[in-house]
């Protein structure tokens, strides 16, 4: 561990929380995590970590770990919902490297990081202010510097950013699952016209399937008569293990500090799916936070135009993905024929790797990680 820098408070045990918390502890910080459930838990199915995700957790010493799910790069397609081949090629064309996990599993590795004297679940914080207090229902601590990591619904963007960024709700329906069977061929993207969807294959023999549609769309019985294996995985599941949600977002603040808080994740830039980049921009936001602290200011410069750019892409991504009419999909699907599939595939792996996932930790060399 680092020399000591200062006490850092962290609002929010889930994925951003739990790497600021590792990152700041290697950095030299006293860190404490306030986390309202009773345990470190994580709602939710699948997680797809891009090349960028997994570098961040590389910083944060689990990338070894978390890479042990990985599986052999297979083929994948991006397909129309009446099932014509579109682009065909591999999984690391579209994203690089890839690791699918269960959210609660990524969750339980970086906890595991986290020594149990540094966390405080079942607190609720009820205050955050400027100068660095944290309140919960039972006192009140001085810190040298807060960590808002507290999700969407942010407690401590709603007090020190009170007339920006709220959320926005988009009527978007989603759903996430994880099915107990091997990935069936074929893998990869369906582009609809009003909703998209997609197969991932998991380590353990499971598959990780996600959907979201546009407004009006509030069943899984709207894919019906998608392309296989879709409707066969929809049909094998049971439908309460689904995770249902609306999609919401957050405008990026102007910035991502306040005097001795900073704002990360979905707290900060919460953005639609489209890029599959929720919990690598998270994982981003910590090990910059971590080292750039106590300069809050560089900080939020480092990071405000990368996340502006990513939530931009998610949300006008979703007009190829799901455009909204069947006559904007059929000059979608018809461009992407006319084009010569290895021409979109180098097209794919050139923005996969050089302008989404090639991302580098802002310090010369990985954090030393303390024992204990």
């Amino acid at each position: 561990m680092g020399e000591f820098v200062g006490r850092a408070g962290v609002v929010g045990g889930g994925i951003g929380g739990l790497g600021a918390a590792i990152a700041l502890r290697a950095a030299g910080w006293d860190v404490t995590v306030y986390e309202r459930s009773p345990q470190f838990t994580e709602v939710g199915a699948g997680i797809t970590l891009a090349a960028n995700a997994l570098t961040a957790l590389d910083a944060l010493g689990v990338g070894d770990v978390v890479r042990a799910a990985a599986l052999e790069d297979r083929r994948a397609f991006a397909r129309n919902q009446r099932g014509r081949v579109l682009i065909d090629a591999r999984i690391s064309d579209f994203v690089g490297g890839l690791v699918t996990v269960h959210r609660a599993d990524l969750v339980s590795i970086l906890a595991a990081a986290v020594p149990v004297q540094c966390v405080r679940t079942g607190t609720r914080v009820v205050g955050v202010h400027a100068d660095g207090r944290i309140e919960t229902d039972t006192d009140t601590v001085q810190f040298d510097l807060v960590v808002g990591a507290d999700g969407v619904n942010s407690v401590v963007r709603q007090q020190l950013w009170p007339n920006e960024s709220p959320v926005r709700r988009t009527g978007m329906t989603a759903w996430r699952w994880v099915a107990d069977r091997p990935a069936p061929d074929p893998v990869g993207v369906i582009l609809g016209r009003h909703a998209e969807a997609g197969v991932v294959p998991m380590a353990d023999d499971r598959t990780y399937v996600f959907a979201a549609a546009r407004p009006g769309i509030a069943s899984l019985d709207y894919f019906s008569d998608w392309p296989d294996p879709l409707p066969q995985l929809i049909a094998a599941t049971d439908r309460s293990r689904i995770v249902t949600d609306e999609l919401l977002e957050i405008r990026v603040p102007r910035r991502l500090w306040h005097d001795q808080v900073a704002l990360i994740g979905d707290a900060a830039h919460a953005m639609r799916p489209t890029l599959g980049q929720g919990a690598g921009m998270a994982l981003e936001d910590a090990v910059t936070l971590a080292a750039c602290a106590p300069d809050l200011a560089r900080y939020s410069s480092t990071r405000r135009r990368r996340v502006a750019t990513m939530s931009f892409l998610s949300r006008y991504g979703m007009r190829m993905t799901s455009p909204g009419s069947a006559a904007l999909a059929a000059v979608r699907d018809a461009a992407i024929v006319a084009t010569p599939n290895s021409l979109s595939v180098r097209m794919f792996r050139y923005t996969s790797n050089r302008a989404l996932h090639n991302w580098r930790p802002p310090v010369e060399h990985p954090f030393e990680h303390p024992a204990g």
